[in-house]
C-alpha cells in the first residue's frame, strides 16, 4: 500500500503548528501517512507543539539549531522524505500555519498513486481563490505567477508559486540523486519554484485541484521577505532565459 509523506517546515509556528498536526492525525486514520517536521531554529513552542505528537503519528522531527531558512527546510525534509519513501510513495510539502487546507489531502494523494507525478492546490483554477489576503498581496501574487507562467509554463499547472504540492516519490528521488547537495540553491521564498523546477525534467504527468487560500487561518506573521524573493524569481527566470540562448 502506498504511503504519504507530509513535510512541514516550521519556524516560530507555535501557534499554528499544533492545529495543523491534529488535523494530519485525523487524515492518517483513513490514508497511511507520515508526517516530517522541519523546525527551523524557532524560537518559540514550535518544537514542544511537534514533541506533543510523537506517539499520535508517524512523526519524525529535524531540528535546526539556528534559523537556515525555507531552503534548507526543504532539502532536509525532502532528503528525509525520499530515504523513507517507496517510489511510488507521495511526498507533499505543505505550510505549518494552517493555510494548506488538509481536506484536499486524500485526493492529491490519491491522483499520484494513480500516476500524476506533480500535484498543485491551485488558487487559479475554478473554485480557488484568496480569502482574508491583504489586497497587495494579492495582486503582486498573481503578477509573479502570471510572469512566472510565461517562462515557466508546464500543462496541467496554473499555480507556480504556492508551497502545498504533492510529488511522486520516484521524481523527488531521481531529482535529488542528480543535483545532490545543488537541489536548492536560492536562499529565500523562491525556493518553493525551484523544487518544482528540479522535479520536472523526471515528471510527465501534472494536475490541480481548487484551493481556497484563507490567509486569516494564519496565526503568526509572514517570514517572506518579498524583496529578496523578487529579486530570485528574476534570478531563476533568467537562468531560462540563458538556457534557451
Amino acid at each position: 500500500m502506498p504511503k504519504s509523506y507530509v513535510i512541514i517546515p516550521a519556524y516560530n509556528e507555535g501557534g499554528n503548528l499544533g492545529a495543523v498536526l491534529q488535523q494530519l492525525q485525523q487524515v492518517a486514520q483513513t490514508i497511511a501517512l507520515a508526517v516530517i517536521v522541519v523546525n527551523d531554529g524557532s524560537r518559540d513552542n514550535t518544537l514542544q507543539e511537534a514533541e506533543r505528537f510523537r506517539n499520535a503519528l508517524d512523526l519524525e522531527i529535524i531540528s535546526h539549531p539556528v534559523n537556515l531558512g525555507v531552503p534548507m527546510t526543504f532539502y532536509d525534509g525532502l532528503v528525509a522524505a525520499a530515504k523513507r519513501s517507496e517510489a511510488t510513495d507521495c511526498i507533499f510539502i505543505m505550510e505549518g500555519d494552517g493555510t494548506s487546507d488538509l481536506k484536499l489531502l486524500p485526493e492529491m494523494a490519491r491522483r499520484v498513486y494513480a500516476g500524476d507525478d506533480v500535484v498543485v492546490a491551485s488558487r487559479y483554477i475554478r473554485g480557488g481563490g484568496y480569502l482574508n489576503f491583504p489586497w497587495q498581496r494579492t495582486l503582486g501574487s498573481y503578477v509573479v505567477n502570471f510572469v512566472v507562467s510565461i517562462f515557466f509554463h508546464v500543462r496541467g499547472i496554473t499555480d507556480y508559486t504556492i508551497f502545498y504540492r504533492a510529488y511522486r516519490a520516484d521524481a523527488v528521488q531521481r531529482a535529488l540523486q542528480h543535483y545532490g547537495a545543488g537541489f536548492v540553491t536560492t536562499k529565500s521564498f523562491a525556493a518553493n519554484l525551484e523544487v518544482l523546477l528540479r522535479v520536472l525534467p523526471y515528471s510527465r504527468r501534472f494536475s490541480e485541484v481548487p484551493l481556497l487560500y484563507d490567509y486569516g487561518l494564519k496565526k503568526s506573521q509572514s517570514k517572506m521577505n518579498p524583496f529578496k524573493t523578487l529579486r530570485e524569481y528574476q534570478g531563476l527566470i533568467w537562468k531560462r532565459v540563458l538556457s534557451k540562448i
